[in-house]
């Protein structure tokens, strides 16, 4: 028999609806740190000690093991004793269903499920076989919009039919793919979901039967479902079934991966008569927090509303801290974190640093260990252990060492050149292996002629390389190896952003490494990498800060957190334009990161960033101008007189930061007028102009002193003229 909950002690009154109002459907809006995974939990606790409900009649989904095995854990505490709920996520449930019942939909039910590697490996071989360049073919460009039509629930056929996608050739490889998955019973991630709902559509009985099975279903993570996953919960539950959702749509921030905010939006119109319960107790974050990142959430349009607020307190003010670059943020930042750990009584792990992309993370990795700051890296990997950081220092160490095998297996293929591991096993033999340098191949080499071609050219590539690699300035050689090899071409072929912006931010770091030695060549820069990799292997097994995505950060809760890089086209991203509906996702994403503080927030931005090896003078985020002035304390660096103009009004104050004592002291600076930089006198809309960054564009609409630029490459990006160099098109 399980154990008494006593629900009137352990929930607040809104709690405590969601957990024993037993109509449906209910939709419950969970605001941040509201207590969500609490009221699943006890919900399930609830249907099973009191409704008398048999807890194989249960179903939770949810996106994460992590999140699954802890509700488990609670449910299990809870009722003292283990119970047969299924708590799932999403894919686990469908595989498992796949598995009883296949035989139902046509499936064998032992499928093996293959992963993101295979199915890229799948690809090559088609591509292959269809004569296709692979250079400029790429299997990483089907594979996502594979996913992308299997989130839609689309075959190949009705891909074709609604013109999913404008390339032609998408269809026939989808189908091949599909064909050889099929016959070799084979499901990639993506057919998971599907492939049920697929045979839950062809077999009334089989539906009726998982109907039966799971007559209580509940969704955790709403705001986060893809359009398949809400159809499959749809085919269970409508229109009359038990559906119990939990969800908020302020956090919906993974659009990206698919993920349909609507559906939280719409689960009232689709189902009718739902009752709604509005989580609005944090048990997290001051009230200070609360508000600042309430009113910033607010200007986003289409929500549900809810109102925050806590009995913990107001709290201190945010702390915004203008740098005069980005180091001299993650300076600042790391000064702070040091001030708190040995002066305030915080540890190295209440704290932690948020980013919007993972390129951000480099310089704090280096100041952080110039400091003696221990951090880990949460959600990825370490600047100098990503795949491409770790490509290009290859070629650097095989540069230096010709010997290097590990070095030569990893790059020999990388951008893809036809030289593949038979060939470059052949290639160690006859020279390595040998006491030779792999420069020198001759006739020992045992490969076909077209092989052997290929491999020359290579040796030739790489020949021209080292003789430079060691006279050349850093900076340079690196651009150079970009160029030569062919890796930046390839990364760009691949369009994946995150990664291109990794291979820009090494050379930011090559070049900061050549300021500070301006002697040393760059296989001394690859040697410090090392050595710093492996001297911080000690350090890091201790207590440390994190460092942290945007994306990633959801979920979690820090005393102290760190928001960098509050600058337009950082956050919200360049990326984001003036789509208003990624806009507001960038806003859901501020205040995501925003609302994982419990005691301190710190927002932070640097006046110049360096993009792409060239550094940009950047305005300040409009997510900080949407926040309310009265609740946040405004810093910048010195000696720079100037300070951003987003803040405008009599009330606005504008301060120094002063090092020296650990805190933040406030000097009052004079007020002055910012001189527009632009060599345009009568900028207006239709204007055209030229950025040196981004190049030539149209003049959209101007506000003040705001500009909207459409680049001729169809990029609509905003810029606060104070401080962007225009100059007008002369062509």
């Amino acid at each position: 028999m399980a154990q008494r909950i006593p629900y009137e002690s352990h929930l607040n009154a809104a709690q405590l609806d969601a957990v024993t109002y037993y109509g449906s459907p209910l939709l419950v809006l969970a605001g941040a740190g509201s207590g969500k995974t609490r009221v699943i939990t006890y919900k399930i606790a609830y249907l099973i000690n009191e409704m008398s409900i048999d807890p194989k009649n249960i179903l939770a989904v949810t996106f994460t093991n992590k999140a699954s095995e802890e509700m488990k854990q609670r449910v299990d505490a809870l009722l003292g004793e283990k119970v047969e709920v299924w708590i799932r996520t999403f894919h686990s449930t469908a595989a498992r269903v796949l598995r009883i019942m296949g035989d139902a939909f046509g499936i064998q039910p032992r499928f093996t499920i293959i992963d993101q590697q295979d199915q890229k490996m799948i690809l090559r071989k088609i591509m292959k076989e269809m004569n296709l360049d692979q250079d400029t073919y790429k299997p990483e460009k089907y594979a996502a919009l594979i996913d992308r039509a299997k989130d839609r629930l689309l075959s190949a056929e009705e891909a074709e039919s609604e013109r999913f996608s404008t390339d032609p050739l998408f269809f026939d490889i989808y189908r091949e793919y599909q064909r050889r998955l099929s016959h070799e019973n084979l499901f990639d991630f993506g057919d998971l979901i599907f492939r049920f709902c697929r045979g839950l559509d062809s077999n009334g009985d089989a539906l009726n039967s998982v109907k039966q099975r799971f007559r209580y279903i509940l969704v955790d993570e709403f705001q986060d479902t893809n359009h398949a996953q809400y159809e499959l919960i749809k085919k269970l539950t409508f229109p009359d079934g038990n559906i119990y959702v939990v969800g908020d749509e302020d956090q919906s921030i993974y659009g990206f991966r698919g993920a349909v905010v609507e559906n939280i939006m719409n689960f009232s119109k689709e189902y009718a008569y739902t009752k709604i319960i509005k989580l609005e107790e944090n048990y997290r974050s001051f009230q200070t927090i609360l508000s600042a990142s309430s009113h910033l959430i607010d200007k986003n349009s289409g929500r549900f509303g809810k109102t925050l607020f806590t009995r913990k307190g107001k709290g201190e003010k945010i702390v915004f801290f203008r740098a005069a670059s980005d180091r001299g943020e993650a300076r600042f930042i790391a000064d702070r974190i040091l001030n708190l750990r040995y002066n305030e009584g915080y540890g190295f792990a209440d704290i932690a640093v948020f980013y919007r992309m993972n390129a951000q993370s480099r310089v704090f990795e280096s100041v952080f260990s110039e400091m003696g700051i221990p951090y880990s890296i949460v959600g990825g990997f370490r600047f100098y252990e990503r795949e491409e950081i770790k490509d290009i220092l290859a070629y650097v160490r095989l540069l230096v060492n010709p010997y290097d095998e590990v070095s030569l297996r990893r790059i020999a293929n990388k951008p893809i050149r036809g030289i593949g591991e038979k060939t470059v096993d052949a290639l160690v033999r006859s020279t390595i292996e040998c006491g030779r340098p792999f420069f020198h191949i001759d006739n020992g080499l045992e490969v076909s002629l077209a092989r052997k071609k290929k491999v020359e050219s290579f040796v030739e590539s790489m020949v021209k390389l080292k003789e430079i690699v060691d006279s050349t300035y850093p900076p340079e050689f690196i651009r150079t190896l970009f160029e030569t090899s062919g890796y930046l071409d390839y990364l760009k072929g691949t369009g994946n952003e995150e990664r291109i912006r990794n291979i820009d931010e090494l050379y930011n770091a090559v070049e900061e490494f050549s300021k500070q030695n301006p002697s040393a060549p760059i296989s001394e820069f690859v040697e410090e990498v090392s050595l710093n990799q492996n001297n911080s292997d000690e350090r890091f097994k201790q207590e440390r800060t994190y460092l942290i995505t945007l994306h990633n950060a959801k979920g979690l809760e820090f005393p102290v957190v760190f928001i960098a890089g509050m600058e337009e086209g950082i956050f919200p991203h360049y990326l984001a334009g003036e789509q208003v509906s990624e806009l507001q996702e960038e806003r859901r994403l501020c205040y995501v990161g925003m609302t994982r503080a419990m005691e301190k927030l710190y927002l932070t931005a640097a006046r110049v960033r360096k993009l792409y090896g060239t550094s940009v003078e950047r305005g300040v985020s409009k997510f900080l101008l949407e926040l309310p002035q009265e609740l946040i304390v405004f810093s910048e660096e010195e000696p720079e007189q100037r300070f951003f103009s987003g803040f405008t009004g009599p009330s606005f104050r504008r301060y120094r930061f002063s090092s020296g004592s650990g805190s933040l002291k406030q000097r009052k600076i004079p007020e002055r007028s910012s001189a527009r930089p632009s060599e345009i006198s009568d900028l207006k809309a239709s204007s055209r102009v030229v950025h040196p960054q981004f190049g030539r564009g149209t003049v959209v609409e101007i506000s003040g002193e705001v500009a909207v630029i459409r680049f001729d490459d169809g990029k609509k990006m905003m810029f606060m003229l104070n401080y962007t160099p225009l100059r007008k098109d002369e062509e």
